[in-house]
């Protein structure tokens, strides 16, 4: 009977990454040493849209599959999913974007579309891109009718309003009557829109069925709300030292921060290695 594979799923900021961006040449060198086993399959679990993850996978290797989009966009055994946002949940989200006057970013996996304008994060994303030889195109959606016409590509959304915190409560609240998508968050400035039953979590579980596997040979690595539910179906869950209380609670195990390898030290000890 063949053994069932380790699933490693790993969260980009807070978790793999140091300053949003930069993978340690120390966890580098544990996946690469790790991926050498023929039992030992590492993903990334991102918020991010899959082309923006791309510039973090890119710094360890190909072999690197990718859970993006907050598990509408993923890769399994069998081939890439893309789940989508639909027509109704885009109409409310602009609807009440418009209603409480924020900013409203949406994504597909390699297209950003933009309701205000091209936020700080895409432009510095953009640049990398641009370096690296990757297309990333951006649209400002204009009116309702332009975000409808490609309801069929976009994911995801993310809903901001800096140091607006009430304002935001608000609107969630609004999002949440009509039960038309899901709601999370990776910071107290946003709301994270994802398609109605999907989550990271969702997307861990199809990549577990596609190679044969279950949560106890599932690692999952994070530090936010929106990692929780993928912890959820590992039953080794390690929450990032610098995690919400919150997400400690939950996981089964507890590392070192993100800026001290605690990712990479985890696996080590996990796996036994000495390198």
């Amino acid at each position: 009977m063949k053994k069932k594979p380790y699933l490693v799923f790993m969260d980009i900021d807070g978790t793999l990454a140091v300053s949003h961006q930069k993978v340690s040449r120390y966890t580098v060198k544990t996946i690469e040493t790790l991926q050498k086993r023929d039992d030992v399959i590492f993903y990334i679990a991102s918020g991010r849209m899959y082309e923006f993850a791309c510039l973090v996978r890119n710094q360890i290797n190909p072999q690197v599959h990718m859970i993006t989009s907050n598990g509408a966009y993923y890769e399994t055994a069998a081939g890439t999913v893309s789940e989508t946002l639909g027509a109704d949940a885009l109409t409310q989200i602009y609807d009440v974007s418009h209603q409480y006057n924020l900013a409203v970013n949406f994504f597909a996996h390699d297209t950003v579309y933009y309701t205000k304008k091209v936020p700080a994060f895409v432009l510095r994303n953009f640049a990398n891109i641009v370096s690296g030889n990757r297309k990333v195109r951006s649209y400002k959606a204009s009116d309702q009718q332009f975000l409808l016409n490609h309801a069929a590509e976009i994911n995801n959304g993310i809903m901001v309003s800096p140091g607006h915190g009430e304002l935001l409560k608000e609107a969630r609240q609004e999002l949440a009557s009509e039960q038309l998508l899901e709601l999370s968050s990776s910071g107290k400035d946003n709301i994270e829109l994802i398609p109605k039953g999907v989550d990271k979590a969702t997307a861990v579980q199809a990549v577990q069925e596609s190679f044969g596997t279950d949560a106890a040979h599932t690692l999952v690595f994070g530090d936010g709300m929106n990692d929780t539910g993928m912890m959820q179906v590992a039953d080794i869950s390690v929450a990032m030292g610098n995690a919400l209380p919150q997400v400690k609670e939950i996981a089964n195990y507890e590392t070192e921060t993100n800026t001290n390898d605690g990712l990479a030290k985890f696996l080590r000890q996990y796996f036994d290695l000495s390198l």
